[in-house]
């Protein structure tokens, strides 16, 4: 059974039954600034974020393009439009949900032909009436009845994303999109509008979240805490960075959480095979999710007595973050962070290297806009927004000092300074 959180859970998972988790009135600041007059996307989390339905086919888990997608207007921002086959909506999207705000476009087969003309009902598990139907089969056909007595059903996927697009008054003005097969399809049947790649909107629009979000990333962090803490407790001389990583992820299950990774004294390679040794500091960064939503912590272990150099790397570590920690505020930049973690340890004249690095933790481990750069994605200098909830990573980047140090916790911005989303606790942790 999970270690924690029944109650809560049950209450976030009702929450996500009836709306996305998106900021609704930061999509509109948000488009407003890109002059957007809607948004398409494929891409799971972003359906997730704008539906709170994790689509199963795509790429992140079965290996294939979107085959579900999901539509906001700018005109109509709490009226939402979903695509997706009649047999994922009977299967995945009805389970838990009885949703007015989000209108179903479904369809029979993947492709996309242009075949406009109403596809005969997709016949898939017919009711034999052999028994009564259960509460779910009722409660899945009750749904899918509903959705298409709304309208057709389409022969297949581009027939019915083009036509959610010009129900919707998404064919024409500026329309972001995230995945080619919205722009391909759009493409193919002439749309005349304007299409925008929008990943980096999306990421904008995540790096403020919603009262829903603040609450998942909260549960999501404090498992995170009390997981990555039984693995430092449980670490010993002889133990391999195989055995903490298998740890941890028990440690996270047990809590409902999924983990991500772990990165033991610097390696996160799960092909490592080194070991603890007695006197050894080392640091243990975990990162795992709830929801999809990430919880991201890290802390220095001390096995047995260290050496001086990596004792006072560890308390550098943390003073350094524990100086920063109490200045965050809004209106702060990335790199303001950075010079004030820097100051603050050169003027207690520690002589530690430490990298702080500012980021957005949300859908993502690092939940933020890039600046292009040559079709890559370069670090801007962001300016702290209140409901924003970064980490501030503080590894000691020196080697040759008998081990490694790191302290970490998640922030949530406010009006007026910071909080942690999660409970607090000791810099190191000693065995």
């Amino acid at each position: 059974m999970p270690k924690s959180f029944p109650s809560e859970d049950a209450s976030l998972l009702r929450a996500l039954e009836g709306r996305g988790p998106m900021n609704m009135e930061r999509a509109l600041q948000v488009m407003d600034v890109h002059g957007l007059d809607g948004i398409v996307v494929g891409a799971p989390e972003n359906v997730f974020h704008m539906t709170g339905h994790w689509p199963q086919i795509a790429r992140t888990r079965i290996g294939q393009p979107p085959g579900t997608f999901a539509l906001l207007t700018r005109r109509d921002i709490e009226h939402l439009g979903l695509v997706t086959s009649s047999f994922l909506y009977f299967y995945t999207w009805s389970d838990g949900r009885t949703r007015e705000d989000v209108e179903p476009w479904l369809y029979n087969g993947l492709g996309d032909d242009g075949d406009f003309s109403p596809a005969p009902r997709y016949d898939f598990c017919a009711d034999r009436q052999d028994v009564p139907l259960s509460a779910l089969e009722s409660h899945r056909r009750a749904v899918l009845d509903t959705g298409l007595a709304q309208r057709q059903s389409f022969h297949d996927a581009g027939a019915a994303l083009a036509s959610a697009m010009q129900d919707m008054g998404l064919w024409k003005g500026r329309i972001g999109f995230d995945d080619p097969v919205i722009q391909e399809v759009a493409s193919r049947h002439d749309m005349p509008g304007d299409l925008v790649q929008a990943d980096n909107i999306l990421r904008e629009i995540r790096l403020v979240k919603s009262s829903l979000e603040i609450a998942l990333m909260g549960r999501a962090a404090e498992a995170n805490v009390h997981a990555l803490n039984a693995v430092g407790a449980a670490v010993r001389a002889g133990a391999t960075h195989r055995d903490l990583q298998a740890l941890y992820l028990a440690e996270t299950a047990a809590r409902g959480n999924k983990a991500v990774f772990l990165n033991v004294d610097r390696v996160s390679s799960e092909l490592s095979g080194e070991t603890i040794a007695d006197g050894q500091a080392l640091f243990l960064d975990g990162v795992s999710h709830f929801m999809n939503y990430h919880g991201d912590f890290a802390r220095t272990v001390f096995v047995g007595e260290p050496c001086a150099s990596a004792r006072r790397a560890a308390e550098a570590s943390a003073f350094g973050w524990s100086a920063i920690r109490e200045k965050l505020r809004p209106g702060l930049r990335y790199s303001e962070i950075v010079a004030m973690g820097q100051e603050a340890v050169s003027k207690k004249g520690y002589g530690v290297t430490i990298g702080f690095g500012p980021h957005s933790v949300g859908l993502a481990h690092t939940d933020e806009p890039g600046e292009l750069a040559g079709g890559f994605y370069r670090k801007p200098d962001i300016i702290l927004e209140p409901g924003m909830i970064i980490s501030v990573d503080c590894p000691v980047l020196d080697t040759g000092i008998g081990g490694s140090a790191h302290c970490e916790d998640l922030m949530l911005i406010t009006a007026d300074g910071a909080e942690p989303i999660h409970s607090l606790h000791e810099p190191v942790i000693i065995i």
